[in-house]
């Protein structure tokens, strides 16, 4: 039992020292939200770039940096509702959930890391299931978060019942969708204000 704490204890501050020890000053810059995050080189010249969100692909599971205060209660309330891992964690510094898990559309491991940066809520997605060095190193680009532990994921845990509410509300419409269609309707009366939409 001792050397599992000790082998454990050594790669949790070899995987910090990958982070921080990770040479980024060749890297490209982008501001998404109202962050600068350094992108690694293998995902620069973006399919897409704006304020919401840095994609490298089409496809948003290869690599995506998304500002997700706008709609924090829809998209983690659907993220816990349709992934089966979720764990706390602590990246860079920064208190986060880590969403993994096998998409059988894409048939590949895709993983979220949702965390904060000053008082905006973002998440990265990338291909497979572990925090990669390149992962901890873009997180390590942002900004300290403004929020201690418990304050992070009271945030969260709150516009989680406020989705689940939302859900219980819409689920009693007529046209709310019975199966798994792909899509799932929501209003958001969360912190972030009030909202209407669809997330496919």
């Amino acid at each position: 039992m001792f050397k599992k704490i000790i082998i454990i204890t050594i790669t949790f501050f070899i995987l910090i020292n990958a982070a921080s020890a990770m040479d980024t000053s060749n890297w490209t810059n982008t501001t998404v939200g109202y962050e600068e995050f350094k992108i690694p080189p293998q995902y620069e010249n973006p399919y897409s770039s704006d304020f919401h969100m840095y994609e490298y692909d089409e496809d948003i599971d290869e690599f995506t940096i998304r500002y997700v205060n706008p709609n924090i209660m829809s998209l983690y309330g659907y993220f816990l509702e349709h992934n089966r891992y979720a764990k706390k964690v602590v990246v860079a510094g920064h208190d986060a959930v880590h969403f993994s898990g096998y998409d059988r559309y894409d048939k590949q491991n895709n993983s979220k890391l949702w965390f904060s940066s000053g008082e905006e809520f973002y998440y990265i997605a990338w291909r497979g299931t572990n925090i990669t060095p390149a992962v901890q190193a873009v997180v390590n680009s942002s900004s300290p978060s403004a929020y201690n532990h418990t304050e992070f994921y009271s945030i969260l845990n709150e516009e989680y019942q406020n989705y689940k509410i939302i859900d219980a509300i819409e689920s009693q419409r007529i046209d709310y969708p019975r199966g798994d269609d792909g899509h799932h309707t929501f209003v958001s009366v969360g912190t972030n204000g009030f909202g209407f939409g669809v997330i496919n």
